[in-house]
Order: structure tokens, then C-alpha cells, then sequence
């Protein structure tokens, strides 16, 4: 029990002694900041808040500040900001009370800040103190706001004097200018030709001047329209109410201009791995180009690969590069990875997933025809009812010339998927075969009709006469009236098969007039009572002849004329 009540004796003791030193502290720094503040108040230096020389009030303590110099930093540079208003309102100085301080205020800017260090020292209420600095504030700005603001007008006025200057230089520049051009509209005409702008004729000097007079006609009005966008917003930034508003004109194009200079410049090691790129892209290129055209010349030959295959299998390899290029690039390209290009992306691809449907059945069966070698350039071919001379094919589309001289564009789909015929080839490997069908009555002997079919076939130029290719006669029918003959003949010329067919028609008709045969057909013999005879008489002949002499000599002295 005794031992208890020890232990409690020890810690009131210990707390009591703790109080008293706890206190001893406190009254130790109450009496060293009163000494500080005594301090203070025993010195009464003042420190100026000079504006442009000029002493607008004194303050005789730092406030919120580090120290009172920059105490009066601060508020020289927030009567700076309130003189940059064009027009000053004295209602607008206002006394404010923040905890310990006394705010002078005009408008939300605070000028400056005292508190009971300043009280004590000019020994002064904090009523008159705020008269004081209010009534200093008010005189220096009514001295020098109409200076500043005349200052301003100043400006204006010069700033509208030399855009009226330069508008006014401009504009004579210009018509300087146009009345220059049409003066030496000769020279500019030699000097286009010179530099080999663009081949113009005598005849086009003048849409050439009046089309550098536009040029020139653009240039000024851009020139006039960079005048007014830099002028404007200068001229709106000198006054303090219309300055926020030059701002954001001034700020239109300039910010989006250093937005993009930023972002240009963030760019440029992606742009240097692109250029790479396409640097090697193109060197390999060039090597593909030089391989297929030394195939397509024939310098270099590989087993079972054709020349003509040479530019289709280029172009094919280039697709596939090109397509293997965008698949790189594209993730370096800017903006990728927004959700607006995207959208883009899937939006074309849609539509030309939806309207290239003919283009990829066209291009797949030109593809298909490639390397099934139908037929290639110079063949004379034949597609449904179409036949003429192939004059160009590619991916999408044939050409073909027809032996009217028209140039008719078949698409590959329809060639592949219709029947075609090559007389090329055909009168290559083992020969065309021309045939004409005639019909001959049954009072004519068929062996004479049979001899008169070959020897018309053997009298016409370009029908081959060899052994195993000699030219035959086919009976196809006997009908009500006559027997249907058939003449074939064998040539090797395809691009001549019109002009050869039309001579082996003039034959026929010669041999079978000679030879006093009648040629007939139902619509013929339709219109004829049969008591005359067609073949042409020798008086037909010999007018015939006189005829043809007669334009003979026409056609000598026109061209002698």
C-alpha cells in the first residue's frame, strides 16, 4: 500500500514540474514576439511604390510578402495592370477587411495591404489610413489615365494610317503591275516558252497573259486579306476593352499554325522512318522493274514463263508491295489512331467494297486471261458478234479494232465468261479454212460446179495451194430447187481473212459468169419468171470496161490537177 501511494506522489510531482516549464516556454516566446513587434513599430522607414518615377503612396510593412521590398513589387505591378484600362472609375476603389489586414482594392485586384504595424507607426486609425491610400491612389490615376489614353488614340490613329497606306500602296502596285503585263505580253509569251512552262501557239498569247493577270489578280486579294487579319487584331489589342477580343482573331490562325508547327516537329523522327522506307521501298522497285524487263526484252529466260506474262506478273508483285507498304505506314501516319480516321477508313472501305463488285470480276478475269493466253496484242479475235484486231489488254479491259477502224472496249469479265475465237493462232498452227456456200440448180453437172469452186479458190491471192491443204468442195444440202455448194480454202494470213474472202466472192462470181452457170437463190428466183438468164452479157462486159476506163482517165486527171 505504502508503495503505491509513493508511485503516485512521483508522478504528480513529475506533471507538476512539466507544467511549469511548459509555461515558462510559452511566456518566453509571447515576450520575444512582442519585442519583434515593439520592433517594428519603433521604425517608421517607408518604402515608395514607384510607378514610371513617379511615388504613388509608401508602405511601412511587408504584409503577406517575404520583405516590404517585394511588398512594393507587387504593388507596382498591380497599379501597371489597373493602368492599362482605358477609363478609370473612382467607385471602383474599394475597402476590403481579410483576418489581420485591410485590403485596398480596385475592382478584384488588390493594390496593396496594412494591418496594425502600419496603425501603429503613422499612429493613425485604419479609417484614415484607408483614406489616405484611396485618396493617393485617386489623384495619380486622375494625372495620369489621360495621358495613357491619349497615348493610345495615337496609336490608332497611326496604326489606321498606315493600313490606309499600304492598302492604298497595294492597290497601285497591282494595277502597276496588270498594266505592265499587257505592255510586255510578248516577252512574258518568249519568256513561258523559254522556261517551257507550258507549249502555248500565237493564238493562245492571250488566255496566257489574261490567265497571269487572274494569278496576279488572287495574290493581291490574299495579300489584302493578310493586311486586314494582322491590322485588326493590332489595332483592337491597343485598347484594354477590345484587346481580348484582337486576341482570339489575332489567335484564329496563328494558334492553329503553332499547334501544328508543334506537332510537326513531335513528328519528324516517325517522318524520318517513313522516308526511310520509302527509300528502300523504291530501290527495290527499281530492281523489279529492271528484272521483268530484261524478261519481257528476253535477256533473261525462264522455263515456261512467256514474255507477254512479264508486265501482268510485275504489276500483280506491285499490288502486293504496295498493299505490304500501306500495312507499314499506315500505324506511323498521324491521327491513325483517332476514332474519326477509323471511321473514315471503314466508311471507304465500305464503299468500295459496294461499288467495285464489276472492277474485281474484271480484274480477276483479266488476271485468269493473262495466264491462260487466249490471245495477245495484234491477234484478230472474235467475241460474241464482235471480231477485229487486239490493240490493248490489261487488268481490266480489251481493245479490240474492228475492219471498220472502230475501236470497241470489251470488259475481261464477259470475254472470260462468253466464248472467243483467235484467228491468229488458228492460221498459225495449222491454217484458217475461208469457206463461201452458193447454190447451184439441178440442170448443172456437180463435178462442173466442184472445178469451177477450186479454180476461183486457186486465182485468189493469199489461199494456200500445197500438198494436204488443197482447197475442197463440200455439197451441204439438196434442197427443193437447187444443190447447196461449200468452197473452202486454206489461208495463213488472219489479219487479210476479209480482204481474201472478198476476193474469193469476185471469183466465184467471174468463173461462174464465164462458164454460162446461173447462180441462184431463193429470193432471187422469188422475183423472176425463168426465162431470163443472169449472167452478164458480153455487151454487160464490154460497157463494163469502157466504164472502167472512162473513170480511169477521170481519176488520171484529177490527179494530175
Amino acid at each position: 500500500m505504502h508503495k503505491y501511494l509513493l508511485l503516485l506522489c512521483l508522478l504528480l510531482l513529475q506533471y507538476t514540474s512539466n507544467a511549469q516549464s511548459s509555461d515558462s516556454a510559452f511566456q518566453a516566446q509571447y515576450q520575444a514576439t512582442k519585442e519583434r513587434i515593439n520592433k517594428l513599430k519603433a521604425n517608421k522607414e517607408a518604402f515608395p511604390v514607384v510607378i514610371e518615377r513617379d511615388t504613388v503612396f509608401n508602405i511601412y510593412e511587408k504584409g503577406s510578402s517575404s520583405s516590404i521590398a517585394q511588398h512594393a513589387h507587387f504593388c507596382a505591378n498591380r497599379f501597371n495592370t489597373i493602368l492599362k484600362h482605358d477609363i478609370f472609375y473612382k467607385d471602383s476603389l474599394t475597402v476590403a477587411d481579410s483576418l489581420n489586414y485591410i485590403l485596398i482594392k480596385y475592382g478584384h485586384i488588390t493594390l496593396t495591404e496594412f494591418s496594425e504595424i502600419t496603425k501603429e507607426k503613422l499612429k493613425a486609425s485604419k479609417a484614415d489610413i484607408s483614406k489616405g491610400y484611396i485618396k493617393k491612389i485617386s489623384a495619380y490615376l486622375d494625372k495620369a489615365q489621360p495621358k495613357l489614353l491619349r497615348v493610345k488614340i495615337i496609336k490608332a490613329v497611326l496604326f489606321a494610317a498606315l493600313f490606309i497606306l499600304l492598302f492604298i500602296g497595294l492597290k497601285r502596285l497591282f494595277i502597276w503591275t496588270k498594266k505592265l503585263i499587257k505592255r510586255n505580253d510578248k516577252y512574258i509569251y518568249k519568256l513561258t516558252r523559254l522556261f517551257k512552262m507550258y507549249r502555248l501557239k500565237e493564238e493562245d498569247k492571250e488566255n496566257a497573259i489574261n490567265s497571269l493577270i487572274k494569278v496576279i489578280t488572287w495574290i493581291y486579294y490574299f495579300t489584302v486579306g493578310f493586311l486586314i487579319y494582322v491590322m485588326l487584331p493590332a489595332f483592337l489589342s491597343i485598347f484594354h476593352y477590345t484587346s481580348e477580343v484582337g486576341e482570339q482573331v489575332f489567335g484564329y490562325i496563328i494558334d492553329p499554325f503553332f499547334d501544328f508547327l508543334q506537332v510537326f516537329i513531335a513528328y519528324i523522327p516517325t517522318l524520318i522512318k517513313i522516308i526511310i522506307i520509302l527509300i528502300i521501298f523504291r530501290a527495290f522497285l527499281k530492281l523489279l522493274n529492271f528484272f521483268f524487263n530484261e524478261l519481257k526484252g528476253g535477256n533473261i529466260n525462264i522455263k515456261g514463263f512467256y514474255k507477254e506474262w512479264a508486265t501482268p506478273t510485275s504489276n500483280i508483285i506491285k499490288f502486293i508491295l504496295y498493299a505490304f507498304l500501306l500495312t507499314i505506314i499506315f500505324p506511323l501516319l498521324p491521327g491513325s489512331g483517332s476514332e474519326v480516321f477509323k471511321g473514315v477508313t471503314v466508311f471507304v472501305g465500305l464503299l468500295l467494297s459496294l461499288g467495285s463488285t464489276s472492277v474485281i470480276s474484271n480484274g480477276l478475269s483479266g488476271i485468269i486471261m493473262t495466264y491462260m493466253r487466249p490471245f495477245k496484242l495484234g491477234d484478230r479475235i472474235e467475241v460474241d458478234t464482235i471480231t477485229g484486231i487486239v490493240v490493248q489488254k490489261n487488268l481490266l479491259i480489251t481493245r479490240v479494232r474492228t475492219p471498220k477502224n472502230v475501236i470497241i472496249t470489251i470488259p475481261n469479265s464477259k470475254i472470260l465468261s462468253g466464248h472467243s475465237k483467235n484467228y491468229t493462232t488458228a492460221a498459225e498452227r495449222s491454217n484458217l479454212i475461208i469457206h463461201c456456200t452458193i447454190t447451184i440448180g439441178y440442170d448443172v453437172d456437180w463435178r462442173i460446179v466442184h472445178q469451177l469452186l477450186i479454180s476461183a479458190a486457186k486465182n485468189t491471192n493469199g489461199v494456200i495451194e500445197q500438198s494436204g491443204k488443197e482447197s475442197f468442195v463440200l455439197q451441204k444440202s439438196l434442197d427443193d430447187f437447187y444443190v447447196a455448194y461449200e468452197i473452202n480454202a486454206y489461208i495463213a494470213q488472219a489479219d487479210k481473212y476479209i480482204g481474201i474472202q472478198s476476193e474469193l466472192y469476185r471469183n466465184i462470181l467471174d468463173a461462174f459468169n464465164k462458164a454460162d452457170v446461173e447462180i441462184m437463190s431463193p429470193h432471187y428466183q422469188s422475183n423472176r419468171d425463168g426465162s431470163d438468164i443472169t449472167i452478164p452479157s458480153e455487151k454487160f462486159e464490154e460497157k463494163s470496161e469502157e466504164s472502167l476506163n472512162i473513170n480511169d482517165k477521170i481519176n488520171k486527171k484529177t490527179e494530175g490537177e
